[in-house]
């Protein structure tokens, strides 16, 4: 019962893309952008810490549906180079900005 209700859904959600390929391509790009600028911020900028990257990764997935869900025009695939660059800038200012954390040295 409930993969069926599923795949109702399913259908009646895919229904509104002219194909699965655009809906996939729209799904991935609305989440793949943040996952990246995660990864940026851990491979090139060490000194951020997680809590700053964390925020940082809410408030730009928060923006990249307001934008998709809003009356803005932008072409989904702009959101795979808008959020990792939210992601980044915002992770290093939230860092400066937060309080550092007490790290034990051993």
């Amino acid at each position: 019962v409930v993969f069926g209700l599923l795949a109702l859904a399913f259908a009646a959600i895919f229904s509104l893309f002219e194909n699965l390929i655009q809906a996939v391509n729209i799904l991935g790009s609305l989440l793949y952008g943040t996952i990246l600028g995660i990864f940026l911020v851990a491979f090139f900028v060490r000194w951020v810490q997680g809590t700053a990257v964390f925020v940082a990764a809410l408030i730009a997935q928060a923006i990249i549906f307001f934008i998709h869900f809003s009356d803005i025009e932008l072409a989904f695939l702009w959101y795979n180079l808008l959020a990792p660059a939210i992601v980044v800038v915002l992770a290093m200012v939230l860092q400066a900005v937060l309080p550092a954390r007490n790290t034990p040295t051993t």
